[in-house]
């Protein structure tokens, strides 16, 4: 106070107002580098000093008008360093005060020192660069007049718009190209490389170099590709090069930050486009989460001292480097498949991670008020003398000085000192706790879930006899290949010896999946599947890793290996699916078709090619069964559920193949004024769909009678090959086998004429077809007749046409008995049951009797009643009861009958990859299945024994409520 007066004179004091007084000593007492900062100030500092506190807070373009007139004319350099320095005193007093008063959040504080930071950079890359061009003449592009481009990308807590006022800045400097020369001036011409070294130094030393003011703020350029043994400014290809080829994690997690600050901000953003999916991969790369491990070791190792952990509010027990490492792991994990938490300041992403189910609500909540807490510590200590510190002093006097700037006041029980320490301890351990979850609480978790029993063994696996009996004990019909599978998961690639590392993880997780083995109801096929992923897997310990730490994914992926061959199929061919393990909580359980595709589009139009594209669309349709699957096996969507997701998969599947096939005919035969549509049939028509099944299409199509804007009329034999080459390029989109596999088997067997017919009919040949020519059979198909894609108005068109057909009249007595002759023909000629299984569609009391019996009653009374012309089984029969053509016991029967045979052919083919109905009647066969579906063995019965038995009564119930149906008095 003494030398502020002894500046500016006692008299202005006299007017100096009362409140503000605490304040003004608040500044003096608690910060001696703000306080020089004031003194500074010419005469008449009071009125400065309020002037201060009143301002509105600044943005970057706030603080380049200020400084505009440095740009204006030739400004000597010395003078331009000066005006940057005397500029950031200025606002650092006024950011100061206003911290100290407590008139800005942490966040507003971090964000204006940032604003004030991209200001500075921005007028001092323009001083430097009309420098050099006086000096060496404007860099252009070859051959054109457009300059050569250069950006400055923040980093670190400048690229998080999170600035301390102590902070120095993370900087990479890049340009556009690196052929070509400067224009020539005073002297001479160099290439763009040593222009842009130029510019990037005079940069750096504008802003950082000390002189009697100090700096702007200190740069640090180790960030940049190679660190400090690389160049000091890059060219964007080359930087680009360098992530692709050799980038580590820690600089995935670095780019995480990168914000374009100064010079052509465009050029930042291409780049980090370009750079993305480094920092973003798409699917999850396993050594991604051992590195993330290491970095976080790394951290624990960084305080030497043990005794500073407790007080270094940056890198010590539940840091502020604590919070930041627990956010940018989940959004380099995360981020590649869910953009919305790509963000580079810290509290944003904290809020985007948790509305997007990444962490909870009140984590997110605890660990912001956490991070702005330790923040605005860090804040006045660094206010204190100006300087980089992050250790909360040790001395009392200044612990409590420290208290006080943060505005604890003592009481009679607590000085202001222990105030702050239960604040800080309840912070850091809330940082702490989440920190430690991220990888050790699951793992603590699997381990006592463990527990004893043939886990124990997992040490001593090379005990081969011991082993073989514990085996046989617990339950393993073939002991051999369970122990062979057990060696297998253990070491990993026969032909490669396992690591240290792995031993060491599979030393955890061991004894973890094989209490989930014993729990599956299946052990010898899910460790004999176990050991299959584990040799895929290979020696990327990062994955094995996550089991250990997520008991509930090591949860799932044994079930699939129990009681899914067609999911685990998946993860062994395309390995990159093997995250959505970890993402199945994540992921939606239910998608509207239009948001499937929309997603289908997107992934379509990221593709560079048509054999590009048709990949795509198998790629997401693998992704999306596995979705859909694992929500299925996890009981979340029951049998309608998952049929109605498979089936919106399939439709939007054909909507986009459609799209596909349309450009192809486009760009090869020119484009036709020509309406076409697909209709799905069967179980695509009545939203069944089920693993597996084929896509029953048709086909149709119209040429316009009268020409649009032009355009001369298209022939019928034009017209008919344009849409029959149409429809063939559909069929080939979605069922020729690219490296990515199929997407769909096709059926066309029900269109008009069956297999004999045209592959596509135009709606009046359709119309005169079902008028004149259709059997009784293809008038029974046309009940599950529904528009899929194409356009719509055709669509509407061939429905009316369809359900006039198959509704247009009621059924004939001996039209009722040629329906159960085809339905007992398909038994004798399809079914093949026998002494050794049965068939679950077309067998006795199987899936067609009930489907038939459904469509016969549609047929029979839908010209009369509309509202039973329903397109799904399930929903048929409910339409039947609710108008009294079916009654209440023979409805709920049929009802009940039909979701059990469905349930059981649904797990059948989730367990099995296959899309054939065969039940075997051994019981030893079906224990798998039978657990799936809820059975438990009870005394000498078997879960296989008791499904059996509920299948043989059910086959005979359903076969003698269709019996009484089709006799031949029926009515």
């Amino acid at each position: 106070m003494a030398r502020l007066i002894e500046a500016g004179g006692s008299r202005p004091l006299d007017n100096f107002p009362e409140k503000n007084l605490p304040l003004l000593f608040k500044l003096l007492g608690g910060s001696a580098y703000l306080s020089d900062l004031l003194i500074r100030v010419e005469k008449g500092w009071p009125d400065e000093f309020l002037r201060l506190l009143a301002a509105p807070a600044k943005s970057a373009a706030d603080h380049q008008a200020e400084l505009s007139s440095l740009l204006r004319g030739e400004v000597p350099w010395e003078q331009f360093l000066l005006a940057l320095r005397q500029h950031k005193e200025r606002k650092f007093l006024r950011i100061g005060l206003q911290d100290l008063a407590s008139l800005r959040a942490v966040e507003r504080t971090t964000r204006e020192l940032s604003a004030l930071a991209d200001a500075t950079l921005e007028v001092a890359y323009r001083f430097s660069r009309s420098e050099l061009e006086r000096a060496f003449g404007p860099l252009f592009l070859p051959g054109s007049g457009i300059k050569n481009r250069f950006v400055v990308l923040g980093m670190g807590k400048l690229g998080g718009e999170e600035l301390n006022f102590s902070s120095d800045i993370d900087l990479i400097y890049l340009y556009e190209e690196a052929e070509g020369e400067s224009a020539g001036g005073a002297q001479g011409k160099i290439d763009p490389a040593t222009y842009f070294t130029r510019l990037a130094e005079m940069i750096t030393r504008a802003m950082g170099k000390i002189t009697e003011e100090g700096s702007v703020f200190r740069i640090d350029l180790r960030l940049r590709p190679l660190g400090r043994h690389g160049p000091l400014v890059q060219s964007l290809s080359s930087a680009l090069l360098y992530y692709e080829s050799w980038g580590q994690c820690w600089e995935r997690s670095a780019l995480i930050k990168a914000r374009p600050v100064a010079g052509d901000k465009e050029l930042g953003t291409e780049f980090l486009q370009e750079v993305r999916p480094f920092i973003y991969r798409r699917y999850l790369d396993f050594t991604t989460v051992e590195e993330l491990r290491e970095m976080k070791e790394r951290i624990e190792r960084e305080l030497l001292k043990p005794a500073s952990r407790k007080r270094n509010v940056k890198l010590g027990y539940g840091g502020i480097r604590e919070v930041e490492f627990f956010t940018q792991a989940l959004q380099l994990v995360n981020g590649g498949y869910e953009p919305g938490i790509r963000e580079h300041n810290t509290l944003r992403a904290l809020e985007k991670l948790a509305a997007h189910g990444f962490i909870p609500a009140q984590e997110c909540m605890r660990l912001s008020q956490a991070y702005r807490f330790l923040r605005d510590v860090e804040h006045k200590l660094q206010m204190a003398e100006g300087a980089q510190t992050h250790s909360i002093p040790a001395r009392r006097e200044e612990e409590i000085a420290l208290a006080r700037r943060l505005g604890y006041r003592g009481g009679k029980k607590q000085d202001e000192r222990a105030l702050f320490w239960r604040d800080y301890r309840r912070h850091t351990t809330a940082i702490r706790r989440a920190f430690d979850r991220l990888f050790y609480e699951a793992q603590k978790t699997a381990l006592s879930q463990a527990g004893p029993g043939p886990g124990g063994i997992w040490n001593d696996l090379d005990d081969e006899e011991r082993v073989m009996k514990e085996l046989a004990r617990a339950g393993f019909k073939e002991p051999e290949r369970a122990y062979r599978s057990l060696l297998a998961l253990r070491d990993g690639e026969s032909y490669s010896p396992p690591s240290l590392k792995r031993h060491k993880v599979m030393r955890a997780l061991g004894p973890v999946l094989m209490a989930e083995v014993l729990r599956s109801g299946a052990p010898d096929q899910a460790l004999f599947y176990l050991a299959e992923f584990s040799h895929r897997v290979g020696g990327r310990t990062g994955f094995l890793s996550l089991l250990a730490e997520n008991p509930k994914t090591a949860r799932l992926l044994v079930d699939l290996c129990a009681h899914s061959q067609l999911l685990i199929d998946l993860f062994l061919k395309r390995p990159e699916l093997l995250d959505s393990l970890m993402r199945r909580d994540l992921t939606r359980r239910r998608k509207t078709r239009d948001k499937i595709l929309a997603e289908l589009q997107a992934s379509l139009d990221g593709a560079p090619d048509l054999e590009g594209k048709l990949d795509a669309l198998r790629r997401y349709r693998a992704e999306e069964f596995l979705r859909i699957g694992l929500h299925d096996l996890g009981g979340e969507l029951g049998l309608d559920g998952a049929q109605r997701q498979l089936s919106d998969l399939a439709e939007a599947c054909v909507e986009g193949a459609l799209e596909l096939a349309s450009q192809a005919m486009e760009k090869s035969s020119g484009q036709l004024k020509l309406r076409f549509a697909v209709f799905g049939m069967g179980k695509l028509g009545g939203r069944e769909i089920d693993y597996n099944s084929d896509l029953d299409l048709v086909f149709v199509y119209d040429a316009p009678e009268e020409s649009h804007e032009g355009e001369e009329r298209v022939d019928e034999p034009d017209a008919q090959d344009y849409a029959f080459k149409l429809g063939q390029k559909l069929i080939n989109f979605l069922s020729v086998p690219t490296q990515e596999g199929r997407a769909y088997s096709i059926d066309m067997r029900l269109r008009p004429s069956g297999r004999f017919g045209p592959l596509v009919s135009a709606l009046e040949a359709f119309r005169r077809y079902h008028e004149t020519s259709a059997e009784l059979w293809e008038r029974q198909a046309l009940v599950k007749f529904r528009f899929v894609a194409g356009d719509k108005v055709l669509g509407a068109e061939a429905e009316s046409v369809a359900e006039a057909s198959a509704y247009g009249r009621g059924l004939q007595a001996e039209e009722i008995q040629e329906i159960d002759y085809l339905r007992m023909r398909m038994e004798r000629e399809l079914a093949g049951e026998s002494e050794a299984q049965f068939d679950l569609k077309t067998g006795k009391g199987g899936i067609i009797d009930i489907e038939f019996l459904a469509q016969m009653l549609q047929l029979s009374h839908g010209w009369r009643q509309p509202k039973v012309r329903k397109k799904g089984t399930l929903e048929t029969l409910v339409a039947l009861r609710k108008y009294r053509l079916l009654n209440a016991r023979d409805a709920r029967l049929l009802s009940e009958g039909y979701i059990f045979l469905r349930r059981l052919d649904h797990r059948l083919r989730l367990e099995r990859d296959q899309s054939i109905h065969v039940l075997e009647r051994e019981p030893g066969k079906l224990e798998g299945i039978a657990h799936a579906l809820g059975y438990r063995g009870r005394g000498r019965k078997s879960a296989g024994d008791l499904l059996l038995r509920s299948y043989e009564r059910w086959r005979e119930r359903i076969r003698s409520c269709y019996r009484s149906f089709f006799v031949e008095d029926a009515s």
